[in-house]
């Protein structure tokens, strides 16, 4: 009843949360013809029935991500993409979020975020954004593009119930401090060694089947930001190196961001659960030599050109 609610007052203060996103939207004047193929992005949707708690609005988002995916629908995307911290806590908070998600009839694709893991002990390795094989990071491939979905908790203080595990991301956290690093926080999460590895070699795959990778992680790795991996120093260098990558996108920064690294595009999307009406998302339109970024919102529009 709270949600519904909520829901039915923000209809009749804030009607023009339910158009379709037209009116927020930041239309790109750079391509006129139709792309290979068009995606929709939401991030820190951060969902869960609690009081608003500074700039988020917590309740809010569910009307927000309403929104959005009706504005995917009519823009007839290929699928979704959450770059992670669906819910802020809670793991009943999933079930109203998910059911508008997969009442869109679209693929979903999930990362997962710090706050997806705040769902009480022994339940963080059954989160409903895991794949049912409980992977949590994989690769797709769409035309001659490889989407690959990194998981950026591995190494954290709070996605494990592991007390090794536990201890081991503390100690790291407090190397990265004594080096001075302004993202040893830890609400960051980092990629264990075997991820690493995989990831690699889904590089050296796409290099030789000549596709290019786009690649979404909740945590960004450019520009330098307290809100980056905690080991970004030594991805940075993997995708200097494979010249396949075209974009790394993002979320977690709630502000958003934004770096062009030697033709590589980091992209961080706004938190959808920020402000009271505002309903910040993105798609993204793949053409051959770039991806137009079309943001609603205070999302910005950006023109990524492919290297």
């Amino acid at each position: 009843m709270k949600i519904l609610s909520a829901f039915l007052l923000t209809a009749i203060l804030f009607p023009h949360l339910f158009e379709d996103g037209i009116r927020n939207r930041n239309t790109s004047p750079d391509n006129t013809g139709i792309p290979l193929f068009s995606f929709g992005l939401i991030a820190d949707v951060q969902y869960c029935d609690c009081m608003q708690a500074g700039s988020r609005y917590y309740r809010e988002s569910i009307s927000k991500l309403q929104v959005a995916v009706k504005t995917f629908l009519q823009d007839s995307v290929s699928f979704i993409v959450n770059l992670g911290d669906l819910i802020d806590r809670d793991l009943e908070s999933y079930t109203p979020v998910l059911q508008i998600l997969n009442s869109s009839g679209l693929k979903i694709y999930h990362c997962t975020g710090n706050h997806d893991y705040a769902v009480g002990e022994g339940l963080k390795d059954k989160l409903p954004v895991l794949k049912p094989s409980g992977n949590s990071y994989y690769s797709f491939k769409v035309k001659k593009f490889r989407m690959i979905v990194l998981n950026g908790n591995e190494i954290s203080t709070y996605a494990s119930d592991n007390k090794d595990v536990i201890s081991n991301a503390s100690a790291y956290i407090n190397k990265l401090k004594q080096e001075g690093a302004i993202n040893a926080i830890d609400w960051n999460g980092g990629i264990g060694k075997k991820q690493f590895v995989w990831f690699e070699d889904q590089l050296k795959r796409a290099e030789s089947s000549g596709e290019k990778v786009i690649v979404f992680c909740h945590f960004p790795i450019a520009p330098e930001n307290i809100h980056n991996l905690l080991n970004y120093k030594e991805m940075l260098p993997i995708i200097e190196k494979n010249k396949c990558v075209i974009a790394w996108i993002s979320g977690h920064n709630h502000a958003g961001n934004y770096e062009n690294l030697k033709g590589v595009h980091f992209v961080t999307i706004k938190g959808m659960v920020e402000t009271e009406t505002i309903n910040n998302f993105a798609i993204v339109d793949v053409y051959d030599d770039n991806l137009v970024l079309r943001g609603y919102g205070d999302q910005e529009e950006r023109t990524l050109l492919i290297k």
